[in-house]
């Protein structure tokens, strides 16, 4: 790593909204209006990083976009994803999540990944820390962060910062999911040296309403309204060829993840009313996304967050049951496992109720005992201290773990009953998922 230039200027870049003309864009289609424009910071509190060359075809570069999912945190710092710092910020603000819905945060992700899909860069919303990744703050008002007028805002520092993070205000630039996704392109890059640029189909751009967008090969003016010399020098920049000097050329993914079934064994018995873990381990070349468990051909809930499962068996009632889990990567492709096959109740059981590599006891995941309650201790009647109980929203956290016992005392919304839409009745195997997003410190 090498520190950033010094910067002649340290003022915000912020064009006023003016309308472009119309020999650089159409007309405004009808029901839309201006939308705000992004901009940028110059920073000297970020760390740059060297290019990887066109011909680079290692690990993909990510940029994990952000949706704020329970509000998100970030103190002024040094530029760090990883631990939540932004040096453009002047004090701490906390985000509320984006306010649109899952069709519209869908719409943003379709589009912000046919954006960068010419290059080696894998868009996520699913939080990678603590590995390094590049991350959008996708949620808030301008307002709130201090930039008032602006869709959204970068560090700039002539190079490619490492971990940095960038904003979209989404309550500033309203319900336009593909307009949102523009402007991801824009300060996305903005933290890799790229300008605005004079460019009406090019994400860097202040025109609007210019019909498909990408980022153009060729090179064109710097400027907002009009043309002008770049920050970083000279007067033209090629975006496309900027961003794949910086990662790469996208490589198509077609390898499927590899996903196996670790515990219980294939032939394993149980007594009637058993605990046990399903646990799985799953690899891919690039990223698993998701991670479905079946149990006799139907789906039984999904984990969407690195580590995935394991899930708890309670109150196992009498049957034949199979098990296996379906992983699904960045690209769609999708992994099918080894299925295992446990009874429960048929004759030949091992005895006793099972654990994924405890002593004894009930179900847990390397306690010496009893089960794990959503508050991270144990139930008082599982026979067991519970030591390094998880806590439910923790990034070790198990999902909550009831079955149909007398497990009302536990008090979670989660809980699995007969007349609930957890409830498994023709299968009697009851799991209870709960979907998780990692916290990070």
């Amino acid at each position: 790593m090498r520190p950033s230039p010094r910067l002649a200027s340290l003022a915000l870049l912020l064009a006023p909204a003016l309308a472009a003309s119309p020999s650089a864009a159409s007309a405004a289609p009808d029901g839309f209006v201006e939308r705000p424009r992004g901009g940028y910071v110059p920073s000297e509190a970020v760390e740059l990083v060297d290019p990887k060359g066109p011909s680079y075809a290692g690990p993909p570069h990510i940029l994990f976009l952000n949706r704020c999912t329970g509000g998100e945190t970030i103190d002024p710092g040094y530029d760090d994803s990883t631990t939540n710092h932004s040096s453009i910020l002047s004090g701490q603000v906390t985000f509320p999540e984006f306010p649109y819905g899952d069709g519209s945060w869908g719409v943003v992700m379709e589009n912000s990944r046919e954006l960068f899909a010419p290059f080696n860069i894998q868009v996520t919303d699913v939080d990678p820390s603590p590995s390094p990744h590049d991350e959008v703050i996708v949620c808030g008002s301008a307002e709130q962060a201090g930039f008032a007028g602006a869709g959204g805002v970068a560090p700039f520092a002539c190079g490619i910062i490492d971990n940095p993070i960038t904003y979209v205000f989404a309550e500033t630039m309203g319900n336009q999911p593909e307009a949102i996704a523009i402007v991801i392109g824009q300060e996305a890059a903005h933290a890799w040296g790229l300008d605005h640029e004079y460019k009406c189909d090019d994400p860097m751009t202040y025109l609007q309403w210019c019909g498909d967008v990408a980022y153009q090969q060729g090179a064109y003016p710097c400027g907002e309204y009009s043309e002008r010399a770049c920050s970083c020098g000279g007067n033209t920049q090629n975006s496309y060829q900027m961003i794949l000097e910086a990662f790469g050329a996208g490589v198509p993914d077609t390898q499927s993840p590899i996903a196996t079934v670790t515990s219980p064994t294939d032939g394993a018995t149980y007594d009637v009313g058993a605990e046990f873990m399903i646990a799985v381990d799953v690899t891919d070349d690039v990223q698993v996304v998701e991670v479905t468990l079946y149990i006799n051909g139907q789906p039984q809930g999904s984990d969407s967050s690195e580590p995935f499962g394991p899930w708890p068996a309670l109150d196992t009632p009498e049957g034949t049951y199979d098990i296996y889990v379906e992983a699904t990567d960045f690209a769609g492709n999708v992994g099918t496992s080894n299925t295992v096959t446990i009874e429960v109740g048929l004759g030949g059981a091992s005895g006793g109720s099972a654990s994924a590599g405890d002593s004894g006891g009930s179900a847990s995941a390397g306690d010496s005992g009893g089960v794990d309650t959503a508050d991270g201790g144990s139930d008082p009647d599982g026979g067991g201290g519970g030591s390094g109980g998880a806590t439910a929203d923790g990034d070790d956290a198990l999902p909550p773990a009831f079955g149909v016992g007398n497990d009302d005392a536990l008090g979670c919304a989660c809980t699995a009953q007969a007349t609930g839409d957890n409830a498994l009745p023709w299968l009697g195997l009851w799991i209870v998922w709960a979907s998780r997003r990692r916290r990070r410190t």
